[in-house]
């Protein structure tokens, strides 16, 4: 491809118009930058600022003792379902003990039923607050009334 001469002299007024657009915008966001520098120096001149007031923490101690306690159901929850676990193991161990009587472990597994049903019917919105451990009670439930069926068709005579 050749250059002529012709085609060289429509290209150098765009480029000097380029050059000078860009000197102007350089120059535009100079003057920008120093009216926002002007215009925060004068917002950032010192004022006075009143300190925030002191208060006795003391003042308000009276109203502590109207303060409730928070319900914490979860961390009840959480040790009845310790202490169902613990029956559990205890019946396991006393099903695998060959002097243990089946009395005894049908005691505990009654004993762990009714625990299940006393903590389903002390926290109705336990699904609510606590999904895991409503998922967990569930699984006690479910496991209990299918070893009471065990139980009660003789698997373990």
């Amino acid at each position: 491809m050749k250059i002529r001469p012709d085609q060289i002299e429509g290209v150098q007024p765009e480029q000097s118009q380029r050059k000078g657009a860009a000197k102007q915008t350089d120059q535009a966001f100079g003057d920008l930058l120093n009216q926002e520098v002007a215009r925060g120096e004068s917002a950032a001149s010192p004022q006075y600022v009143a300190p925030p007031p002191i208060v006795n923490p003391l003042i308000a101690a009276g109203a502590v003792a109207q303060v409730q306690p928070a319900a914490d159901t979860g961390a009840q929850v959480a040790g009845q379902v310790e202490s169902i676990l613990d029956k559990w193991d205890s019946y396991a161990a006393t099903l695998a003990d060959p002097q243990a009587g089946l009395k005894s472990a049908y005691g505990t597994l009654d004993e762990i039923a009714g625990e299940v049903a006393a903590i389903k019917a002390e926290q109705p919105d336990l699904g609510s607050t606590h999904p895991g451990l409503q998922s967990i009670v569930e699984e006690l439930e479910t496991l209990t009334a299918a070893e009471q069926f065990k139980f009660n068709r003789g698997d373990y005579v």
